[in-house]
């Protein structure tokens, strides 16, 4: 802490000699030194605010089981495995009590049995969000849910196809709408007025994808349901007095999905999920994962559309051979 009051001091002290040097050259009309110095100042003033959240960490970060209540419950969406999973530990590590919500009754037994060394209750519920198509699904759900005090809801659960559109199945089509947006819109219709009557927060955190930006070609049924949710969430988030939303749109990240693929441009669960919830700590209602996917998404939208359009070609061609790939080393294993 001393180390970086010290780096403070020194930065504000540099920014007001630029700020005098920057009005000297005004005056003098010297017009290059003078964007120098001006370009040089916002810099300074932009690593001076990012200091001073460093310095002020009650500010910036907020406790979050203060926030939202001891014993409290979070509810993931396929959480036995990749984000859900990781959501469960992270979570857990900070005493909230956790209840899953995935196919594989056998996963998540063993990951509660896991999760209770964090000293924390644990529920699992088995449901299948591809059979997620009626009112009466997800009414069975809420009567698994109603007794518990729920102040996080991690809409999570994800499915993706990848392949040229005219020759996708309908089925799989069909399993995308129900699994990954119509399981983000339906659990938070189910939970919304529990966790708004509260008299702590409430969250809703959205795992959503960059795709929802950079909509690609052979994955446009999963772009699309992740623009949903996306903007499903953001929507949302404008008018909520007490739920915090917060939608997610990385781009890759080391799961199931793409076949634990690894990158410059990938990031592991662990760093997407506590980036995720050091974002919902300073009160934001959109992350992008990290910040380098933040930064290529920025990029890209700032671009003119034909570059966008080679880049987003290229993703699309990636994700299906990724996919291609997953499923002949499954039909290898078998």
């Amino acid at each position: 802490m001393e180390i970086l009051k010290r780096g403070f001091q020194l930065l504000v002290s540099i920014h007001s000699k630029l700020i005098h040097k920057y009005y000297q050259h005004i005056y003098r009309k010297r017009k290059l030194k003078t964007f120098l110095m001006g370009v040089g100042s916002l810099y300074l003033l932009r690593r001076l605010s990012q200091l001073a959240m460093a310095l002020t960490p009650s500010i910036r970060r907020r406790n979050l089981i203060g926030r939202y209540g001891e014993e409290s419950w979070a509810v993931i969406t396929g959480g036995s495995d990749g984000i859900g999973k990781e959501f469960c530990i992270q979570l857990a590590k900070q005493k909230f009590n956790i209840a899953l919500i995935s196919r594989n009754a056998k996963k998540m037994d063993q990951i509660c049995l896991e999760l209770q060394n964090y000293g924390v209750q644990t529920k699992y519920i088995v449901a299948d969000f591809n059979n997620g198509y009626t009112e009466d699904f997800y009414n069975q759900i809420y009567k698994q849910l109603e007794y518990l005090d729920i102040s996080i809801l991690v809409n999570n659960v994800g499915t993706g196809e990848a392949g040229q559109f005219e020759q996708q199945k309908m089925e799989d089509s069909f399993m995308m709408l129900r699994v990954n947006a119509l399981s983000t819109l339906m659990m938070t219709r189910i939970l919304i007025n529990k966790l708004q009557n509260r008299n702590k927060k409430s969250a809703v955190i959205t795992i959503s994808s960059g795709l929802a930006y950079l909509p690609s070609p052979f994955v446009s049924v999963y772009s699309g349901t992740k623009a949903f949710t996306n903007y499903f969430t953001q929507s949302l988030a404008l008018t909520s007095k007490n739920i915090d939303f917060l939608s997610v749109t990385p781009l890759g990240v080391s799961t199931a999905m793409i076949n634990y693929k690894k990158g410059v441009n990938t990031i592991e669960t662990k760093e997407l999920v506590l980036n995720v919830i050091n974002d919902l700590r300073q009160g934001k209602t959109h992350s992008f994962g990290c910040y380098k996917h933040k930064r290529i998404i920025n990029h890209l939208l700032w671009r003119n559309q034909n570059y966008r359009n080679k880049i987003k070609i290229q993703m699309g061609i990636g994700l299906r051979n990724t996919h291609l790939s997953k499923i002949r080393q499954d039909e290898q294993q078998k």
